[in-house]
């Protein structure tokens, strides 16, 4: 399962395709997405992968 959240540097709140964290409303949240076990900043990406993940299926989910 490919998951495509953002999380808050003041919270760690995860929510799916929410540029405000819905808690305490920081605008400071960074996209991360877990892809074969592990977690990864998705700024990190280039262009081709963040394009391919825009293409997933998007679900909500919790931690």
């Amino acid at each position: 399962m490919n998951e495509k959240n953002n999380t808050t540097n003041e919270t760690d709140t995860l929510e799916t395709d929410v540029p405000r964290c819905p808690h305490c409303g920081s605008t400071n949240v960074y996209g991360i997405s877990r892809v074969v076990g592990y977690y990864s900043k998705i700024d990190n990406w280039n262009k081709s992968k963040k394009a391919e993940f825009a293409d997933r299926q998007k679900g909500t989910y919790k931690i």
